[in-house]
Parts: structure tokens; C-alpha cells; sequence
């Protein structure tokens, strides 16, 4: 097993040192720096639900993991499928590791979280008052599901549900979806400008999504922000030069320094993406990319990178329709390539390798959130919600001010 179970959840305690703040940032009482590795929402609740599950179930604890916990779970979302890694990891050795998950868990605060710590204590209390041979049994069993994972965060050949994922975010009309994204926005714009102040902090944004999801829109507008503190990068099909290096080295190079805000329009997914659906890369290449994608991001995220990685989910008919502009309006018609339509050939390969890419990427320091795309102002009201909801929890607050008394300012 390549990614330990120790470092998993010792990064996961390295971010949740202090307990996350959820508010906007104030002026006037600036709020305490804080961090939480821990997602919210789908992940905690996924979280609460596997524990529970296990708890409940009648059979010994080994036979119950292999039940409840170690198939894909029934709703593979990319949350599922980071808290199934989350709780296998911790019960790979539960006597040290999964107090260690609790304490994550509480500390990024709210309801969801209590309750979510609460099944993780339930499921502590039951495993501490079971027999001997089971706690060993139970951990052996989560060893083994570890291992497959091998750094990854399911196992070779599960993959996430996309026909369960509507490709249309929110039922909100054209004028109230864009209010609420400019609202957002504005709210992103304070945000942005205490992390550039504090330089605690940066932020990565990876968008990712069939041609035409409307990566270029969601920069143009969600993400258009102040141009002084964003950086985007836009990665292509590597270069000549790029080829021969390694496939993350040119990724580095465009990571946001602290105080910056940046964006990957494209980014190294699809140095998985890519190889996976046209075969470029042995199997064994490809599983190496996983677990060091998966490392690269702990790294950054160690380093203070929040990353928030999007997938912008179309259907094949309103790509269709949006190729068609390209190809119908002249002020469209440059961005059409034949590549485009090569692609789309592929729809189901690209879509199928989308679908395992993320559930084996999508770990508790760095989620993937899947984002209805067909409807354009909801898809970005969306992003400007998450991105908004992910930086109020930073806990961002303005540096102190310098030591003013006495200063004049001259005529």
C-alpha cells in the first residue's frame, strides 16, 4: 500500500488544527485564520450514513465491512466514494486513526459535521466493546480495501453515476440565477481580497468537462474577479517539450502563490483522461498517474492550497446543440475544431473514464463537485456558490495594520 494510512489521516489532522469559520469576512473584527480539509455537505452526510450503516448491521464487524462498506457505494457520487475512502482508511486502524477522523470531522463544525462525529463515536464505541478477533478481523479487512485503493480513493474499475446526475443545476429562471451568481460574486470579490491581503492562503480552481461544458463561460463570468489576485492557466495538448518532461511538470509551474486565486481552465486530468480512453498508456502508467495526482494534491493542499476541482456535466444533445453555434455564428465559428467532432466519436469512452477518474480523485482534502452544465446561468450560479461557500470557510481575515500614531499625510 503506496499512501499510507497514517498519512491520509495525518494530513486530514494537519488541516483541521483549528475549526473552520464559516462567515464572511468583516472589516472591523477580522476572523482567525482557520482550516478544514474536511468537506461539507454530501461528503459528510455519506460519511454519517456508511457509519451508521456499519453499526447497525447484524453481522460481526469483518463480514459488515465487506457488506456495507467495501462495495461501491449504491449512490456513487463523488462524496460517497471520499467518505468510503475516509472511513476505510480510519478503520484500517481504528484504535489511533479513527478518533483521528472524528476530531477532522467535528472540526470543520456545523450540524451536519456533530452529526457525522457522532455516528464515527457510535461506530468507535461498538468496535472498542467488540470481541478481540473481530476489532483484528475488521482491520485486516479495511487493510485489504486499502491496498486496492493504492492511493486512489476507490478502487481499479469503480466509478461514480453520472445518468444520477441531472445535467441541469437548480429549476431558478435566467434572471434569478444570475442574481444570485453576481451576488455571490460580489461576496467571492471581499473573500479574494483578504486572502490576497493575508497571503495565508491560496486557492486552486480546476475546471474540467466535455467540449463546450462552458469551461470558457464559467471563467468569464462566475470567476471573473479581480484580475489582480487571479491567475488562469489553460492547458493544451503538451508540446513537443512538454512531452518529454513529466506530465505534472508544467502543472507546477502554474500553481497560484499565496494571496492568488487560480484557475485551471483544462488541467493534469486530462493527462488521465486522455491516455485512458485512446490506450496511449499501459494500465500500469495509468495507476501510477492516480496515486501521484492523489500525493500532488496533498502535497499542495499540506502547503495551503485549498483546491476546489469542478466538473461541468453536459448532455450529449446540448453539446450538440452548442457545436452546431460554433459552426452557425460567425462570432462562434473560431472556437470550432475537428477536433471537437473527433471527441464526441467517444462520447461514452470519455464519459466512462470521466466517471472512474473521479471517484478515484475525489479524496476528503481535495473533492470533486459535479455541476449541472446544460442551463448556463445555474451552472453559474453554482460555481460562484461553491467557490464562495469553500473560501468563507477558510476563516480569512485582513493583516494586522501597521502602527499609524503620529502619521500626517502631507498636503
Amino acid at each position: 500500500m503506496r499512501l499510507f494510512s497514517a498519512a491520509i489521516l495525518s494530513g486530514l489532522l494537519l488541516l483541521s488544527s483549528v475549526a473552520a469559520s464559516a462567515q464572511v469576512v468583516a472589516r472591523a473584527v477580522p476572523v482567525a485564520p482557520a482550516v478544514s480539509a474536511v468537506p461539507r455537505g454530501a461528503f459528510l452526510g455519506a460519511l454519517s450514513l456508511q457509519a451508521q450503516s456499519l453499526s447497525a448491521s447484524p453481522l460481526a464487524l469483518p463480514a459488515a465491512f465487506q457488506a456495507v462498506v467495501a462495495p461501491a457505494p449504491a449512490a456513487a457520487t463523488p462524496e460517497a466514494f471520499a467518505a468510503r475512502s475516509a472511513l476505510t482508511t480510519a478503520l484500517a486502524a481504528p484504535k489511533a486513526a479513527l478518533p483521528a477522523l472524528i476530531e477532522s470531522v467535528r472540526a470543520a463544525g456545523g450540524e451536519k459535521s456533530e452529526k457525522a462525529a457522532a455516528a464515527l463515536a457510535t461506530l468507535a464505541r461498538n468496535i472498542k466493546e467488540a470481541p478481540a478477533a473481530e476489532r483484528r478481523g475488521l482491520a485486516e479487512e479495511a487493510a485489504k480495501l486499502n491496498a486496492r485503493f493504492d492511493g486512489a480513493s476507490a478502487a481499479p474499475g469503480e466509478a461514480i453515476d453520472f445518468s444520477a446526475v441531472p445535467t441541469v443545476e437548480g429549476a431558478r429562471g435566467e434572471k434569478a440565477a444570475k442574481r444570485a451568481m453576481k451576488a455571490d460574486r460580489k461576496e467571492l470579490r471581499e473573500l479574494q481580497e483578504a486572502l490576497a491581503a493575508s497571503k495565508e492562503r491560496a486557492v486552486l480552481v480546476v475546471l474540467q468537462g466535455m467540449d463546450a461544458a462552458g469551461k470558457d463561460g464559467v471563467v468569464k463570468r462566475p470567476l471573473r474577479l479581480n484580475a489582480a489576485w487571479t491567475k488562469v492557466a489553460s492547458f493544451k495538448k503538451p508540446t513537443a517539450e512538454e512531452a518529454k518532461q513529466d506530465f505534472l511538470e508544467r502543472i507546477k509551474k502554474q500553481v497560484p502563490q499565496k494571496g492568488i486565486i487560480g484557475v485551471f481552465n483544462r488541467s493534469h486530468y486530462e493527462d488521465l483522461v486522455v491516455p485512458k480512453v485512446y490506450g496511449t498508456f499501459s494500465k500500469e502508467e495509468i495507476e501510477s498517474r492516480y496515486r501521484r495526482i492523489n500525493e500532488f494534491e496533498k502535497e499542495l493542499v499540506a502547503q495551503g492550497v485549498l483546491i476546489v476541482k469542478i466538473f461541468l456535466h453536459e448532455s450529449k444533445s446540448e453539446q450538440k446543440v452548442r457545436l452546431d453555434a460554433r459552426l452557425e455564428r460567425p462570432d462562434k465559428r473560431w472556437k470550432f475544431s475537428l477536433a471537437d467532432l473527433e471527441t464526441r466519436k467517444h462520447w461514452d469512452e470519455f464519459h466512462a473514464a470521466y466517471a472512474e477518474v473521479i471517484a478515484r480523485t475525489s479524496t476528503p482534502w481535495a473533492p470533486w463537485r459535479i455541476v449541472g452544465a446544460d442551463d448556463k446561468p445555474n451552472r453559474d450560479a453554482k460555481v460562484a456558490r461553491v467557490l464562495r461557500k469553500a473560501l468563507s470557510r477558510l476563516g480569512l481575515h485582513y493583516p494586522d495594520p501597521p502602527d499609524t500614531k503620529g502619521v500626517t499625510i502631507p498636503d
